[in-house]
């Protein structure tokens, strides 16, 4: 007897591109019968929750992943709620600051626990556990990011917020900097004494009247003892870890153009060569209006010395809708342009979100 399963799974294929566009013009149906800038709803919660002393926001992000393949690796199928966050910030007489953000998704997990101290109008002082400043697309929120996950190349080099000590602020109109200290382990106490440098020097400037450019550089060091970091695609760090990189972004009321680079050299543990990482993604983008927008994306990440089992290459195509500024979704699909990959490799994943 002739098989069903191809013409089952292309069933199922068929019934997931009815929901997302389903789900999609519901949501673009809403959409069109508001203004996308303010509601009276978010109003009356900015008035109850907001304030230059106490500012409360919160995000919920859920996302659904449908990998082509059916016996994909587990977690490549299926619903999620990566992120429920709840953050707290506001600034004190006497030139103080603070800001307080925790994870409820799976487990509690800090985020931000930071105290500032303004020394001048181009110098805040900021302790406690924060992001120390690297990758622009790292210091974008989850719900901001162009696509669902940030590019290859920032989950595999970007360190994870940390405790230090760091010193920032705008030097002119366009030019800013962030300098910083740390304990290089994330959000653990120094486990051998050594820490982890890290800076930034960016720009912004007004391209046109419409339009803005941004951009900058950074340089990160540290001595490591089997640390990992924060993506866990590379094996932990056991001596030299040095990362540099830049960023540019181009965006006005129609077009999207951005570049991020970062390379490091590395040690690992249990190997005795170092290792030359690097990688880079390049986006683009076009917006239809303040609520629709189309994205494309190619990144890579390339390692000297673990070769295939680090090497990946995709391309990414996506389309952003922004209900109001509170409210947002992503689909996005997926193709790995690996060697040896396939069209079950490919995949769409598309995420949700209510940030305030």
């Amino acid at each position: 007897m002739k098989s069903t399963e191809p013409n089952m799974y292309s069933l199922k294929n068929s019934i997931l591109f009815i929901l997302i566009l389903a789900v999609t013009s519901g949501i673009n149906g809403v959409n069109a019968q508001g203004d996308p800038d303010t509601t009276e709803n978010i109003e009356e919660l900015r008035q109850k929750l907001k304030s230059e002393s106490f500012n409360m926001g919160a995000l919920i992000l859920t996302q659904a992943d449908f990998a082509f393949d059916k016996d994909a690796a587990a977690g490549n199928r299926g619903f999620t709620v990566p992120q429920v966050r709840f953050i707290l910030n506001g600034n004190l007489d006497g030139g103080f600051s603070y800001k307080i953000q925790a994870d409820f998704a799976d487990q509690f997990t800090l985020l931000d626990a930071e105290i500032g101290y303004e020394l001048s109008e181009k110098a805040t002082v900021i302790v406690g556990s924060q992001q120390p400043g690297i990758s622009a697309e790292f210091l974008t929120g989850p719900h901001k990011i162009d696509f669902y996950t940030r590019s290859y190349p920032v989950v595999a080099l970007a360190q994870e917020r940390d405790f230090g000590i760091r010193l920032a602020g705008d030097l002119t109109d366009v030019v800013n900097y962030s300098v910083g200290m740390f304990n290089g382990n994330g959000l653990a106490p120094n486990n051998d004494n050594n820490f982890y440098y890290a800076g930034r020097l960016g720009f912004t400037a007004d391209k046109s009247e419409t339009g803005q450019i941004e951009g900058g550089v950074n340089l990160s060091y540290g001595e490591m003892t089997n640390t990992t970091i924060a993506g866990g695609v590379l094996p932990n760090i056991d001596g030299d870890r040095f990362t540099y990189g830049g960023d540019v972004r181009y965006e006005d009321e129609n077009l999207i153009l951005a570049a991020e680079v970062l390379a490091a050299n590395l040690e690992y543990t249990g190997f005795t060569e170092s290792d030359n990482v690097y990688g880079f993604h390049l986006t683009g983008g076009y917006k239809f209006d303040q609520r629709s927008t189309v994205m494309a994306r190619y990144e890579t990440l390339q390692s000297d010395l673990l070769g295939t089992g680090i090497d990946r290459d995709r391309v990414l195509i996506g389309y952003k809708g922004n209900p109001t500024t509170e409210t947002g979704f992503r689909i996005n699909y997926l193709m790995p342009l690996n060697n040896n990959a396939e069209f079950k490799d490919h995949g769409l994943v598309m995420t949700m979100h209510i940030g305030f």
